[in-house]
């Protein structure tokens, strides 16, 4: 059965993970941001945090995260768009990079996965829409 929508999108969609946006430029970036202790069993998220407050988070053991997905027009004639996404994480204290580094090396390879997926399940649902 396919998958449906949900209604109220990204922003009812993120209500209750923990992530918060934290720019938004219309038809070209989103940035997201969650903290957390990614690394344990229950990901250990701030799940009330602000922007404001993300920007300023920096708890001792904790990391944060800032995801992006950025459009881009094409250099063509062919009126191409570009999506991409990145992400940066700040981790803070050593025990906390260290946990994050092991964490890291064994969902990075699956993350990477999941991200083209995502991409692409983005990529075939623009292309449907236009035809």
């Amino acid at each position: 059965m396919p998958r449906q929508e949900r209604p109220g999108g990204l922003l009812q969609s993120l209500h209750g993970t923990g992530f918060v946006v934290l720019e938004e430029v219309l038809d070209d970036e989103i940035v997201i941001g969650v903290a957390g202790r990614f690394w344990r069993p229950d990901g250990e998220r701030c799940m009330d945090l602000t922007a404001a407050e993300f920007n300023n988070f920096s708890r001792t053991g904790f990391a944060k995260a800032a995801w992006n997905f950025v459009l881009r027009a094409g250099l063509t004639e062919t009126e191409i768009t570009i999506l991409s996404t990145e992400t940066r994480i700040q981790c803070f204290g050593p025990r906390a990079r260290w946990k994050f580094r092991i964490y890291w090396g064994l969902v990075g390879p699956f993350s990477g996965l999941i991200r083209r997926e995502m991409l692409k399940v983005v990529r075939i649902k623009a292309e449907s829409k236009i035809e």
